[in-house]
């Protein structure tokens, strides 16, 4: 075996050779990186360690039918009785797959993936069978999103290896480090290799450390550890045995910096000697394993590398303001997502490949009843009301983000320049994710829709450029026309949620009379009426001290509350992201 080399390649080389020699025990990889030469170039040499010559691959649109497998349509249809088909899943027993676009999987594909990688088989019940698949495969979720969208993270800490080539270029492609005799030799002495209490101990504390909450990654380093040093033809796991478990499964999956985590108690001093003899110097203490062995494996990352990583799991963590909205059935649009029995009278579209399959077991036995009738036996396919199955369709839910603008007072200039910057930030992501957005601005006695609902980023500035600013606050009314729009947006299938800029000083009454008392109290009730509809709410408190009655308003909306005195429009469009639901 060559000498590894410190190259960016390496861990890619020795990640293909631990997936060719653990395979199914280890669950798999999650490779992080775009369509190319070096994808195609990396899981060739997948296939050459293992001898796997294709790799299955599973398309992100698999049809659950396909995927698990069911009963076999023509077999049923000739010998009378139900025939069961192999799914794709069965055929690759005891193989790799690829899971293309993990990222776009449907959560039933990624349920059945997170069965077979936990149970080694698929249970199937459906079309009139039932039996269990042994279904053993080792996973490579390839995925392409960006920084915002992954793969479902159940699916994820199923995957023992997590590896990122986005940053790797042809030309930082090295040469071979591994060959098949290799791994054929490892595969000998991989039952013997043993690790050490201590280099367990040492990865579930750095598992600990790094913010990991799930117990798959520290199991499944401790694979990579012991799997590494059958490669090195040692029986022994080594310090880079367990460096490389951490680069290869743990710092990936960092949800905090090592130095955020909690640091343990401080023990007391012990109390001071009375005699006069001074003890002896305590020995320098070396530091702890775990923090020698993340010392070296940070040492062998890319620069900046752990910050990004950080960076994007926070950004996972939040919801998205542009975003789409939630799931929701449909009878004839959006996704396919399965089939069911229906009356197709009252509306649906029939699917016409699982209806015959319902309906052609029952095929024998109806024609004997209609020979027992003394009917004239027809070799015509017989489809009763029970057989019909319909296609069960999903569609996401538009998003549409309501901005309401207090524009009175000395202030209202500068709030409104933040809102305008905030709505043209907004509407840029709105072009790709097809959400809307829309704004209502209130000042003198009345609020008024400026802009409705629109992804057009030329009519959204002409609207905002002459708005104007100063007198009264009939902050009722906003309310009241804010719980219109959501109204208006749930019986339209939209998913909404408001984003309020005041101060929270209402001084107009419903009845267009100024008092503050009148103003805040028909404010106060008109929250409440908007904290009943399905919609969910922000308060920007903008004041230049934060002040209790916008707090007030947001807890009356049963919404989130947030001062931002002093926001430009970038802070603002990230406070609003950070904030939404």
């Amino acid at each position: 075996m060559a000498a590894e080399t410190p190259s960016p390649w390496a861990d890619a080389e020795w990640a293909a050779a631990l997936i060719a020699l653990t395979g199914e025990t280890l669950g798999g990889v999650h490779l992080r990186c775009a369509p190319g030469p070096v994808r195609d170039y990396w899981l060739e040499r997948i296939e050459n360690l293992s001898e796997q010559t294709p790799i299955r691959k599973i398309p992100a649109n698999i049809p659950e039918g396909r995927l698990l497998g069911g009963i076999d349509l023509g077999a049923t249809l000739k010998h009378g009785k139900p025939i069961a088909e192999a799914g794709m899943l069965g055929e690759c027993h005891g193989r790799i797959v690829i899971a293309a676009m993990a990222e776009r999987l449907p959560r039933n594909t990624v349920h059945h993936l997170c069965s077979a990688l936990d149970h080694g088989a698929i249970t199937v019940a459906r079309d009139g069978i039932e039996a269990q698949t042994p279904a053993r495969i080792a996973l490579i979720a390839t995925d392409e999103g960006t920084e915002d969208e992954s793969a479902h993270a159940a699916l994820l800490d199923r995957l023992g290896i997590a590896l990122d080539m986005t940053t790797l270029g042809i030309h930082d492609v090295d040469d071979e480090i591994f060959h098949r005799r290799e791994i054929e030799r490892a595969m000998e002495m991989l039952d013997r290799v043993t690790l050490s209490e201590e280099h367990l101990t040492a990865l579930a504390t750095l598992t600990t450390s790094l913010g990991i909450d799930s117990p798959r990654p520290t199991l499944a380093a401790a694979r990579v550890a012991r799997a590494s040093a059958a490669l090195r033809q040692s029986e022994t796991v080594a310090g880079e045995d367990v460096a490389r478990a951490l680069r290869l499964c743990l710092i990936p999956r960092a949800q905090q910096l090592p130095e955020m985590a909690e640091m343990p108690p401080q023990p007391e001093p012990e109390p001071e000697q009375t005699d006069d003899a001074e003890p002896p110097p305590a020995p320098e203490q070396p530091p702890p394993d775990e923090e020698r062995l993340l010392e070296a494996a940070l040492a062998q990352l890319p620069a900046g590398l752990l910050e990004r990583l950080q960076t994007r799991s926070a950004r996972l963590r939040q919801s998205s303001t542009g975003s789409a909205g939630d799931q929701h059935r449909h009878q004839n649009r959006g996704r396919p997502t399965g089939v069911f029995r229906g009356d197709y009278r009252r509306g649906g579209r029939v699917n016409i490949l699982a209806t015959l399959r319902a309906a052609a077991p029952w095929q024998a036995m109806r024609r004997r009843e209609q020979t027992e009738r003394g009917n004239q036996t027809s070799r015509h396919l017989q489809i009763r009301r029970d057989d019909i199955h319909l296609t069960r369709f999903q569609q996401r839910r538009e998003t549409l983000t309501l901005f309401v603008v207090d524009a009175s007072g000395s202030a209202a200039l500068q709030r409104l320049a933040e809102a305008k910057g905030a709505v043209e930030l907004l509407l840029a992501d709105c072009y790709v994710r097809r959400d809307q957005v829309a704004l209502i601005a209130f000042r003198d006695e009345r609020a008024k829709l400026l802009l409705p609902p629109t992804r057009s980023l030329v009519r959204a500035k002409k609207m905002l450029a002459a708005l104007p600013g100063g007198g009264a606050t009939p902050m009722a009314e906003a309310l009241d026309l804010t719980r219109d729009m959501a109204e208006r947006a749930g019986k339209q299938g939209t998913t909404m949620q408001y984003v309020i800029l005041t101060d929270g000083a209402a001084n107009v009454a419903r009845d267009g009379t100024r008092s503050r008392e009148a103003g805040t109290a028909d404010a106060l009730a008109a929250a409440r009426m908007l904290a009943m509809s399905p919609s969910s709410g922000l308060v920007i408190d903008t004041a230049q001290r934060p002040q209790p009655r916008a707090r007030e308003l947001a807890d009356t909306l049963r919404g989130t509350y947030l001062a931002l005195p002093h926001a430009d429009a970038q802070t603002l469009n990230r406070a609003i992201r950070a904030a939404s639901p």
